[in-house]
């Protein structure tokens, strides 16, 4: 049957930086959702026909743990369109197709400059580079380029590279970009730095599985979902109860839709901050900055030298005068407070008292500032190319200030749901406070007072200062917080983490009552969480929080599909006395019945 006249072989030909196993499995995953039919693994050794053709660079091929390089399906005719917005961890697609009309209107559908046809014994061959891919590869781009116009240069000479009949090897340029394995900041992923950020290939992979007209993120964080979402063609609602995530997932969703306001207020604001520096603001300029612009939180004022706060207000203040013509929250703004995230870097002890150590940089603001705005001009420049050379119009976003516990949505509003909530138990991590590791930039753009910070965070799931006793929760959550009462090291965060459960079993209710029946949602979390002695890499326990998710989820009124493990790349190998092991996220795939 799969040699009939009018089937397609298909190969997808994965991304160099993909080397764990789980990371092949949700591709496999997400190739089987889109392509609907049999695929299989293939390893080096199959390239070869297409490397002597020179459609594939014999350096070209990365092989994986499993041996596996891509895979390859035969399929009816498919929507190529579909497969060049939505694909996730595959970098190039080659495909063997009857030479006729429906062939050739499918190959129409792609954009010119990533797409490469040729006749071969009366049938078409053709290659294209899926749009994640270039993207990925873009954010590269953005940060190597001197200049928004060098960027449209890079990116024309990869896509050149990449399309046109291959050499015996890419030159170095090209390699380089292609071969980066970090590729994570691009659409605007890099906005502002956040602790716990959703994976983004990640994202688009769940998003492919569960399918649906309108996708909601209950814990919408800084947007990343909404953000691949709405590039992907799917119309996406975001929800978080923490207004800075708010501001800067709308943010990111103004810079998606920008019509090049944003891309000429940067240019402006430069040259004001610079004026400022050389005193040469105008009279009214300098009448209306503050003498005295106490931003800092109440909190954070005695851990802070006298001199370096006094010189971060001051240049707090010199931006803000030089952003006044903006809306409040703008993408400038948010640039503002990612560099007061990075200078003031907070590490909470996890003893359940909110002690932390604090890390001060020694760059000055002002310059972190404006280092991130020529990268926010650069990346503007990448994502114009990206709208021009791909035809990509994004979906609406829309972004909600609320909580996840109750859902400012109408009954049965959405089809599907991916949520990774704050992912750490307060029990049994150092992240104690989130929102206080961001204070200083909510403070600096208005989001909350400086005196208000903790009765803000007090509020927010995973809050050391919540409180909540062990009633009506699942038996394998009780037993963890019966077992932490009973430990004089961690028994002051028990309660904190019953209301952690507590808070999400509500959180998983108001998802059952927003989901549109037969609903699916992917909900991520730590797959274990553990208990070591202090000071040392002694496990006291572990906790299979992965399991005690599924059992929320089913007192919540959700059935659990199945439960999907995928291993993580580690970014920090020091950070925790555990932090040279594995780490694992687990999806736990639900539905409404």
């Amino acid at each position: 049957m799969t040699n009939a006249p009018d089937y397609w072989k298909l190969l997808f030909k994965l991304r160099s930086n993909i080397t764990l196993d789980g990371d092949l499995e949700l591709a496999e995953r997400e190739l089987r959702a889109l392509v609907q039919c049999p695929i299989e693994p293939i390893g080096e050794d199959f390239l070869s026909s297409w490397q002597q053709a020179g459609w594939v660079l014999p350096k070209d091929v990365a092989t994986h743990r499993c041996g596996v390089v891509g895979y390859l399906c035969h399929t009816r005719p498919i929507e190529l369109n579909l497969l060049f917005r939505r694909l996730s961890f595959c970098e190039q697609v080659f495909g063997i197709a009857p030479d006729n009309e429906s062939t050739r209107e499918q190959l129409a559908q792609l954009p010119d400059s990533l797409v490469r046809v040729r006749q071969v014994n009366g049938q078409i061959a053709f290659m294209f580079v899926p749009f994640n891919a270039i993207a990925e590869w873009s954010d590269v781009v953005a940060r190597r380029a001197s200049s928004p116009k060098e960027t449209g240069v890079m990116l024309d000479y990869l896509c050149n590279a990449l399309v046109d009949e291959v050499p015996v090897e890419l030159p170095q340029a090209a390699r380089s970009i292609i071969s980066t394995k970090q590729t994570t900041g691009h659409l605007f992923h890099g906005l502002h730095v956040y602790k716990a950020k959703f994976f983004p290939r990640m994202a688009r992979a769940f998003l492919n599985l569960c399918e649906g007209a309108t996708v909601l993120d209950p814990f919408a964080g800084s947007g990343t979902a909404l953000v691949e979402a709405a590039v992907m063609g799917i119309p996406a609602i975001g929800v978080d109860i923490d207004p800075l995530s708010v501001a800067i997932a709308r943010a990111k969703a103004q810079l998606l839709f920008d019509d090049g306001a944003i891309a000429e207020a940067i240019p402006n604001a430069l040259a004001r901050l610079d004026n400022s520096a050389k005193g040469q603001g105008s009279l009214f300029e300098i009448a209306e900055t503050h003498a005295l612009y106490s931003v800092t939180p109440t909190f954070l004022r005695r851990r802070v030298p006298e001199p370096i706060l006094r010189e971060v207000e001051t240049d707090v203040a010199d931006i803000l005068s030089a952003l006044r013509d903006l809306p409040p929250c703008s993408p400038l703004h948010i640039a503002l407070s990612d560099a007061l995230s990075r200078k003031f870097k907070f590490r909470f002890l996890g003893l359940g008292y909110g002690r932390f150590s604090l890390t001060i940089q020694p760059r000055r603001l002002r310059q972190m500032f404006v280092e991130n705005l020529l990268y926010l001009a650069r990346a503007l420049a990448v994502w114009q190319w990206l709208r021009q050379r791909t035809g990509v119009v994004p979906a609406p976003i829309t972004v909600l200030h609320g909580d996840a516990r109750q859902l400012p949505l109408e009954d049965e509003s959405v089809d599907c749901v991916v949520i990774s909530p704050p992912p750490y138990m307060p029990a049994s991590s150092g992240r104690e406070s989130y929102l206080k590791s961001k204070a200083f930039g909510m403070t600096a753009l208005g989001l909350i007072a400086p005196d208000a910070v903790d009765a803000v965070e007090a509020e927010q799931i995973g809050s050391i200062q919540r409180a909540e006793t062990i009633h009506n929760l699942p038996q394998s959550a009780q037993e963890v917080v019966l077992w932490m009462q009973s430990d004089p090291t961690r028994c002051v965060k028990a309660a904190a983490t019953a209301s952690y459960f507590a808070d999400l079993r509500e959180s998983l209710r108001e998802i059952r009552r927003v989901l549109k029946p037969q609903g699916k949602c992917a909900f991520v979390v730590a797959r274990q969480h553990v208990f070591y002695r202090y000071r040392s890499r002694e496990i006291v326990r572990l906790v299979e929080s992965a399991d005690i998710t599924a059992d929320l989820a089913v007192q919540a009124g959700l059935r659990m599909l199945e439960q999907i493990h995928v291993e993580l790349q580690k970014q920090n190998s020091v950070a925790r006395p555990r932090s040279l092991d594995s780490y694992y996220e687990t999806i736990v795939l639900l539905q409404k019945a």
